[in-house]
């Protein structure tokens, strides 16, 4: 007796060449930080991109799901509880949908304080922030995904470091951060 095995395939945006498994990883594209990065942000309750995380992909195919995820290990130096962080598709925010616009912070995950530390310091207790998103952007075209985010007040984030860096403890953690998009066929 022969067995067949039915595969549910989709062909590249051309319909022609080889067919892509349903389902299936087709690529995967990433930025990681290993080192430490500082950023300044003026501006209160504004969305703002994280320089350097932003991720390039190109879909093979406009039914294709794009899953978007990055981990930030990091501390603020004002307000950590204060913060929203979501993705770009380009310039279009992607997040909650149902909050409207005006005070209200919206994305995808707050920040959170590392070992559940609820008393805050500003030099020593990290913070970090993991997110995940699915996004259907129904293209073949090359999509930038960045990594966002909203602070409550005028805030330096420090990327990968506590901010009181100098001090060689086990107290100031070190640590690293990134964003990928996997292309999930569709």
């Amino acid at each position: 007796m022969t067995s067949i095995l039915k595969v549910d395939t989709l062909q590249d945006s051309s319909g022609t060449g080889t067919p892509y498994i349903t389902g299936a990883v087709l690529q995967v594209k990433y930025f990681q930080l290993t080192t430490s990065q500082t950023e300044t942000y003026s501006s209160t309750n504004t969305d703002q991109a994280i320089t350097n995380f932003v991720v390039n992909i190109t879909p093979k195919s406009a039914s294709s799901i794009i899953k978007i995820e990055a981990n930030m290990m990091f501390e603020w130096e004002n307000s950590p509880w204060d913060t929203m962080w979501f993705f770009y598709r380009d310039t279009t925010k992607l997040g909650n949908t149902q909050a409207s616009p005006g005070s209200r912070r919206i994305g995808i995950a707050p920040s959170l304080p590392s070992h559940g530390n609820t008393t805050m310091n500003n030099d020593s207790t990290a913070e970090y922030a993991t997110l995940t998103y699915f996004d259907d952007p129904q293209t073949t075209s090359s999509i930038d995904y960045k990594l966002g985010v909203n602070s409550l007040g005028t805030n330096s984030i420090f990327i990968n470091r506590m901010i009181a860096d100098n001090i060689d403890s086990s107290s100031y953690e070190r640590g690293v951060s990134f964003i990928s998009a996997t292309e999930i066929g569709g």
